[in-house]
């Protein structure tokens, strides 16, 4: 680690890369055209490319005064070895994929002047890039709520790390990022906050904080769907490391489809049937066209929004089959019906949504039992 104390009033932009110069590029732009003279700063790239991409990444950061620093492992050795090697006393974790805007350095120095209990700041992300239909899916869904979170409380439980930051003495008090989390992206940053939190510090958000994600990196379909299953297995590890905030989830969908499932197995065993092999597609489908169906006033949906709406909760299913995969994985069935909570009020909100998929679970086994008496 090196000696910080002669820059301790400053900010430190911490970004690991891997194999992304391109997007790198317009990150380093937005940071040298954003600068304020004011603030010492400095960027920290962290970075373990291969050889080619490396060598691209080496030459940006020497055209835009950034340093480069190399690492392997996953995000969250990453993000330690940039802070193990910062000077400053306040730490900006954002991604490669990002832009900073004009308020976002200014913004995010003030850290340093809030007091002792604030131990975070977290800012607003906001996409920004062409508009494909993927991403009309992926705005549907559960991936993109917390890049809001800014705009919807004052203090958060979590941040994520696209636009955080971090008071040094805070983030070592609380041990930094857990780096024995999947290599795969996903759950440190929801752990690390959880513990700044359950330490006794609050998060604070503040939308002046502005930085611009792209679009481009969240348009294809395959890798929206590989992304939402990495996120579910590394919230496994989350619910497990945080059993103080665990409760029971009712009604998962994934964890009802597989119980029904073994139910339709064991007929068929017993029994082959057109019509019980059928009940393994119609029922999740069912299932899904009544949740479209109730939720279609409270969300103010249209029949022509409903491919996507449907898509949308296939691709929030691939978070839930992840997260249980994880489980059987670690050969425990807790997966299945835990959950993490993150705020006394969690609950009270999730309520409507629930009501709305314990009904179309119901209506959903209706059908099914509709279907399976017509055989007999």
């Amino acid at each position: 680690m090196i000696d910080n104390s002669e820059e301790a009033n400053g900010l430190t932009i911490v970004t690991p890369n891997f194999n992304s110069s391109g997007f790198l590029e317009k990150l380093l732009l937005s940071i040298a055209k954003n600068r304020d003279d004011s603030i010492p700063l400095e960027v920290l790239i962290i970075d373990d490319s291969d050889p080619v991409e490396a060598e691209r990444t080496r030459v940006l950061c020497q055209k835009y005064n950034a340093r480069y620093l190399w690492c392997q492992g996953n995000v969250s050795r990453k993000r330690n070895y940039g802070v193990e090697n910062a000077k400053h006393d306040i730490i900006l974790f954002t991604d490669s994929d990002c832009e900073i805007s004009a308020n976002t350095i200014p913004e995010h120095s003030k850290l340093s002047s809030t007091g002792d209990g604030i131990g975070a700041m977290l800012g607003l992300v906001e996409f920004s890039g062409p508009i494909n239909w993927v991403w009309r899916i992926v705005e549907r869904t559960g991936l993109i709520g917390s890049f809001a979170f800014a705009k919807r409380m004052p203090f958060a439980p979590w941040g994520i790390t696209a636009n955080l930051s971090v008071k040094r003495r805070v983030f070592q008090e609380v041990g930094g990022f857990d780096e024995t989390f999947l290599k795969a992206p996903g759950g440190e940053d929801v752990d690390i906050g959880l513990r700044i939190n359950d330490t006794g510090y609050k998060i604070i958000t503040n939308t002046q904080a502005l930085i611009y994600h792209t679009r481009l990196t969240w348009n294809r379909l395959g890798k929206m769907f590989r992304r939402s299953f990495a996120y579910g297995r590394a919230h496994y590890h989350v619910i497990k490391k945080h059993k103080n905030r665990s409760d029971y989830e009712f009604p998962r969908l994934v964890s009802t489809f597989l119980i029904v499932g073994l139910a339709l197995l064991l007929r068929l065993v017993i029994s082959f049937s057109w019509y019980t092999l059928a009940g393994f597609l119609i029922y999740p489908l069912v299932v899904l066209i009544f949740q479209f169906i109730l939720s279609k006033r409270a969300l103010e949906l249209t029949l022509k929004e409903f491919p996507r709406q449907m898509a949308a909760y296939v691709l929030d299913l691939a978070f839930e089959t992840g997260l249980i995969a994880e489980s059987f994985r670690h050969y425990d069935l807790s997966g299945l019906w835990i959950k993490i909570i993150y705020s006394d009020v969690q609950l009270i909100k999730e309520r409507p949504q629930k009501i709305i998929q314990t009904w179309s679970l119901l209506l959903g086994l209706v059908a099914l039992l509709i279907l399976l008496s017509v055989e007999m």
